[in-house]
């Protein structure tokens, strides 16, 4: 199953350059210019490609300021949860970033994950990208790492064999969760 991710409409490089780095992450996700396709074209090209969902990136002043995840139910996007998000750091940005290269496995460690909001995002992201939750230390793929406490979250992903990032960090603020009826707006 694969996860779509795209923009919203007329995208700053820098979010232009924030899906790259998290489709380069997230070994199941493809990368879709949004142009001028309607929530209902996206439904369409999700059901085409057999996607599990949408993940789409919102903006705020020209830099990415949510991750809006839709589910494909009954030929519909419905928005399930939001992360807020912020003090985004492109991969070209980040020191001793390396590219994985044929990696595909993603996972995530809710064991290591802090109680607060870290736990609501951490929760979100597995919602949203479907990582292999583990419960001890991989050697192999790329690791979604939850930090932070109480009420600020910081997300990195890092290659599990050398322990360097290999992925887009940002922090996030606040986790949004929508009823399984609404449509989104």
């Amino acid at each position: 199953m694969k996860l779509i991710i795209t923009t919203s409409r007329e995208p700053s490089r820098r979010s232009r350059t924030f899906i790259k780095d998290l489709v380069t992450a997230v070994p199941h996700a493809v990368r879709v210019n949004r142009g001028k396709f309607t929530l209902k074209d996206l439904a369409n090209l999700a059901i085409g490609w057999r996607a599990y969902g949408l993940l789409m990136i919102l903006e705020r002043g020209g830099n990415p300021s949510a991750l809006a995840f839709y589910e494909v139910t009954d030929n519909l996007l419905i928005r399930r949860v939001l992360i807020k998000v912020g003090s985004v750091k492109l991969c070209r940005e980040i020191r001793d970033f390396q590219r994985p290269l044929g990696i595909n496995l993603l996972v995530i460690n809710p064991s290591a994950v802090p109680s607060g909001l870290p736990a609501e995002v951490c929760d979100a992201l597995v919602v949203m990208m479907r990582p292999k939750v583990v419960t001890r230390p991989v050697r192999k793929g790329i690791e979604i790492v939850v930090s932070g406490s109480g009420d600020e979250a910081f997300i990195s992903f890092l290659c599990a064999s050398t322990n360097r990032p290999c992925g887009p960090m940002f922090r996030a603020f606040k986790v949004v969760r929508y009823g399984g009826g609404k449509a989104p707006s």
